[in-house]
C-alpha cells in the first residue's frame, strides 16, 4: 500500500508550530519551557493540559490523554493520520513524498479532500461573479447599500450565485466532475440533482479553523416569494456539521486569541457589520441556536463572551439559551443591546463604527440583563409583581455555580426592589428544592408554556383584527412585529402580514400561516364566538394605544435601570432620552 515517507512526516512535524496549532482550540500560557491551558478534550476550570513545543507532545493530568502533535490534530478534527499529515503539510508548505509516488487516502479522507477542493473553486467562482460580471451588479449594490466594503467582501470571500438553476452543474461537468460526485456534493437539490441548491443569492462561504471552505450560506436578493426563505444554509455533510462551526470564526481567530473575547450575534450581516467597524472578534451560529458543541469550543479560547442577538422575542430567547449554555463554564457574559435598531447591521448603517463600539462598551452583565428583564416584564411596585419577578429570576440564580455571585445579586435586588434578602433567599431555596433542581431555562419555559393563548391587551387586539381582517391595514400602519412583547400576538401579526402581502385575506389562508394549533384554535374561537363583532374598531384603536404605551414604558424602565450601571459621563444623554419618552407617554395618555 502506498504510504507517505517517514522523512516527509518528520518534515511536517518540524515545520508545524505546535503552540499556534493548539491555540486554535484552547488558550495557552507559558511556564518555563512548556505551555499550559485548559484541556480541550474535557471540561475543566483549572488548567491541567500542557504541551512541550520542542518534543512536540501533549499530556493532560486531568483526563490522562496524551500523544504527539499529529495525534492531537487527529483527535481535535476527527480525521485520519494521513489526512492530518496532509492538511498540516499544506498549512506549512511542505511537499509530501510517497514511497511509490501515490497517496494513501482512505475513501473518507479522499472524499473530504475532493469536497474541500470543489468548494474552494465554487467559492472563488461566486466571488468572481459578484465582483466582475453583470450578473453580480444587483448583489453588489445591495452589499454597498448595507455598507459592506470591498475589503470585507474579499476577507470573507463573499460571492453571488446567479439565478439560473443549471449553470453550476453544467459548468462543473465541463471541468471534469462526474454526475455521481456532483449529485452528492451538497451543492445541488436532493430532489432535482442537476438544479443548484443556491440560486439568485448572495453567498457567504463558511470556513473551518484551517481556512478551508466547508459550506455555504445564501441570502435571497428579494423577499417577494414567501416560499423562498430569506436565508438558506448547506446541510450537514462529511466535512461540515453546523452545530460545531461558526460563521466568521476563521476570520476572527487572531483577535479572539489576542483579546480572549468573542461577540456572538445572530446572522451573517451582523458579523460583517462588526468586522467593518474594526471589531474583528464577531461570529454567528449557522442558521440555528447556539449549541453545546459551539460553546465548548469557545470556552477554551475566551474569558468573555458578548451576546448580541436581535431585540425581538426570538432574539431574547436566543440570549436566554446562550446564557444557560455558558454559565457552567464560568466565563464573563455581557449582553449588548441595540436600543434604537433591530440588529448590529442597522446600528452600523445608522451610526457607523462608533455606534457599534458604543454598544460593546456599554454591554451589561448577564445578571443585570435578567434583573432588567424582570423589571420590564413585571410590576415590581406591587407585592404580586415582585413575587413573579423573583420567580422569573430563580432559574437563573439556580444555574449559577458561585454562591458568592448568587448572594451578591440577591442583596442588590433586595436593595433596589425594597424586599428583604432573607425573604427572597428563603423563597429561592424553597422553589429550588421543589421545582427548579437541576433545571434549565429551556425546561422552565416548557413547564410554563400555556395550553391556550394568554388574554391580554396585545392578544385581544390581534385577535380582534384576525376576526375582522379588513382592519389589519389600520393596525399595520401604526404597529410592527417589534411592538409586540407577547410571542403569540407577534406570531398572529406575522401571519396576518403574510396574508396581506399575498392579497389573500381569507380565514383559510390565515390559518395556514399559523405556526401552532394553539394559535389556530384561538383565532377560530375569536371568529366564531362573535366577541369581536361589536365595535371592533374601538377595541383595536384602544389596544394600539396600550401597546404603544407599553413599549415606551418598557424602554423607559430599561433606561432607568441603565443609569445605575453606566458611568456618570453618559448619564446625561440617558436622562434626556427618559425625558423625551415621558413626553411621548403623556401625549399618548391624553
Amino acid at each position: 500500500m502506498p504510504t507517505i515517507t517517514q522523512q516527509s512526516i518528520q518534515m511536517v512535524i518540524e515545520a508545524t508550530d505546535f503552540v499556534s496549532l493548539v491555540e486554535n482550540y484552547t488558550h495557552l500560557e507559558q511556564r518555563s519551557h512548556v505551555w499550559w491551558g485548559c484541556c480541550p478534550f474535557h471540561s475543566e476550570k483549572t488548567p491541567s493540559f500542557h504541551i512541550d513545543p520542542e518534543k512536540k507532545v501533549f499530556y493532560c493530568f486531568g483526563c490522562q490523554k496524551g500523544g504527539t502533535l499529529i495525534q492531537f490534530f487527529m483527535e481535535m478534527e476527527h480525521i485520519s493520520f494521513i489526512q492530518a499529515v496532509t492538511e498540516l503539510a499544506k498549512k506549512n508548505n511542505v511537499s509530501l513524498v510517497y514511497e511509490n509516488g501515490e497517496t494513501d487516502f482512505n475513501a473518507e479522507d479522499k472524499r473530504k479532500e475532493e469536497i474541500y477542493l470543489l468548494y474552494e473553486k465554487v467559492a472563488n467562482s461566486f466571488h468572481h461573479i459578484l465582483l466582475k460580471t453583470k450578473e453580480g451588479i444587483e448583489a453588489l449594490k445591495y452589499l454597498e447599500k448595507r455598507c459592506v466594503s470591498n475589503e470585507i467582501i474579499d476577507r470573507f470571500c463573499l460571492g453571488f450565485a446567479p439565478a439560473g438553476m443549471r449553470w453550476l452543474y453544467d459548468f462543473l461537468q465541463k471541468k471534469g466532475y462526474t454526475a455521481q460526485f456532483l449529485e452528492t456534493s451538497g451543492l445541488f437539490s436532493k430532489k432535482r440533482p442537476k438544479f443548484s441548491f443556491f440560486s439568485n443569492r448572495i453567498m457567504f462561504p463558511i470556513f473551518n479553523r484551517q481556512g478551508q471552505v466547508i459550506a455555504f450560506g445564501g441570502r435571497a436578493l428579494t423577499n417577494d416569494d414567501p416560499k423562498n426563505p430569506k436565508y438558506l444554509n448547506s446541510y450537514d455533510m462529511i466535512q461540515y456539521q453546523k452545530k460545531e462551526n461558526l460563521f466568521g470564526l476563521y476570520q476572527s481567530l487572531p483577535t479572539i486569541r489576542k483579546e480572549r473575547s468573542i461577540i456572538l450575534c445572530e446572522g451573517y450581516m451582523d458579523v460583517l457589520a462588526f468586522h467593518q467597524a474594526g471589531i474583528t472578534n464577531a461570529c454567528a451560529p449557522l442558521g440555528t441556536a447556539l449549541t453545546e458543541e459551539q460553546v465548548k469550543i469557545l470556552s477554551r479560547l475566551v474569558d468573555t463572551v458578548y451576546l448580541c442577538f436581535d431585540t425581538d422575542q426570538a432574539g431574547v430567547n436566543a440570549t436566554f439559551r446562550a446564557i444557560d449554555l455558558l454559565l457552567p463554564y464560568e466565563r464573563e457574559i455581557r449582553i449588548l443591546t441595540t436600543t434604537d435598531a433591530k440588529d448590529p447591521g442597522e446600528v452600523f448603517e445608522k451610526n457607523g463604527a462608533e455606534g457599534l463600539k458604543n454598544i460593546v462598551k456599554n454591554g451589561i452583565l448577564d445578571s443585570d440583563f435578567f434583573v432588567q428583564k424582570a423589571m420590564t416584564e413585571f410590576d415590581i411596585l406591587t407585592a404580586e409583581g415582585k413575587t413573579r419577578a423573583c420567580n422569573f429570576l430563580f432559574p437563573y440564580l439556580n444555574r449559577l455555580t458561585s454562591q458568592i455571585k448568587r448572594e451578591a445579586i440577591i442583596q442588590d435586588i433586595s436593595r433596589k426592589w425594597g424586599i428583604s434578602a432573607e425573604a427572597m433567599y428563603s423563597d429561592f431555596t424553597a422553589k429550588k428544592d421543589l421545582n427548579l433542581k437541576n433545571n434549565t431555562f429551556k425546561e422552565t419555559k416548557k413547564i410554563a408554556e400555556p395550553k391556550d393563548v394568554e388574554r391580554n391587551f396585545e392578544t385581544l387586539a390581534i385577535l380582534a383584527v384576525a376576526a375582522n381582517q379588513g382592519l389589519f391595514k389600520t393596525m399595520r400602519s401604526q404597529l410592527s412585529t417589534d411592538d409586540f412583547t407577547n410571542p403569540d400576538a407577534k406570531e398572529i401579526f406575522i401571519a396576518l402580514e403574510e396574508c396581506y402581502r399575498e392579497q389573500n385575506e381569507t380565514y383559510e389562508e390565515l390559518l395556514k400561516h399559523c405556526p401552532t394549533d394553539r394559535i389556530k384554535n384561538a383565532i377560530i374561537s375569536a371568529v366564531f364566538s362573535g366577541e369581536f363583532s361589536t365595535n371592533p374598531e374601538e377595541i383595536i384603536n384602544d389596544s394600539i394605544k396600550k401597546i404603544k404605551l407599553n413599549k415606551l414604558s418598557m424602554k423607559r424602565a430599561s433606561l432607568v435601570h441603565r443609569l445605575d450601571l453606566l458611568p456618570e459621563e453618559v448619564c446625561f444623554d440617558i436622562q434626556t432620552d427618559i425625558a423625551d419618552l415621558d413626553r411621548q407617554i403623556d401625549a399618548l395618555k391624553k
